[in-house]
């Protein structure tokens, strides 16, 4: 009963997120690992984005950890297209915030700021 309930949960919370927000920074991801596997030396770049768009369309009920254990891939990212990418997570945590319905949005809307800040070092679980 508990998992079944677990479930339900996590569908209804990706529903929400998908509504509030999380398709469009999904798309966002999704152009960007689409427009680095076209080029010439952004395969790898490419597919890691492409897996935390994955992620980024459904947050809820996994769980990402940060590593650090590739310091130069995110620092050059986070300089690049990370900063911009965690402010638009930042601005729909605190913009979920304002509403009684999206409140629980926000702590996914962080999971993913950080993500999009450190995508070469964030592992899904």
């Amino acid at each position: 009963m508990r998992w079944a309930a677990k479930k339900v949960y996590r569908i209804i919370g990706n529903a929400y997120w998908k509504i509030f927000g999380g398709f469009a920074l999904s798309l966002i991801w999704f152009a960007l690992g689409i427009a680095l596997i076209l080029s010439v030396f952004g395969l790898a770049l490419g597919i890691k984005c492409l897996r935390i768009g994955v992620f980024v369309f459904k947050p809820f009920g996994k769980q990402s950890v940060v590593a650090f254990d590739r310091p130069l891939a995110d620092a050059l990212w986070a300089v690049t297209l990370g900063i911009p990418l965690g402010l638009i997570a930042v601005i729909g945590a605190l913009t979920s915030l304002l509403g009684l319905v999206t409140a629980p949005l926000s702590l996914q809307w962080i999971k993913v700021a950080r993500a999009s800040v450190f995508p070469f070092s964030t592992y899904v679980r």
